[in-house]
């Protein structure tokens, strides 16, 4: 099992499962290596500070809100 920091979680809710069209439910558990290169690339940016939680929040709901009809 894979223990998930408190940023893993908060990525995973906020980009994995809402906006993956790979993501499988429970694949950090299941699996060591369940980060992709833009999982990573985004966390890296968040823990240097060059993004925040917030600021992926809002980045992530235009998304979603540019992709409904």
């Amino acid at each position: 099992m894979t223990k998930l920091d408190e940023l893993d979680k908060e990525l995973l809710e906020i980009v994995c499962r809402q906006r993956c069209k790979f993501y499988k439910e429970g694949q950090e558990i299941r699996e060591k290596e369940y980060q992709c290169g833009a999982y990573k690339i985004l966390k890296t940016m968040i823990q240097e500070g060059y993004l925040t939680l917030d600021e992926l929040k809002n980045y992530s709901a235009k998304v979603i809100k540019a992709s409904l009809p």
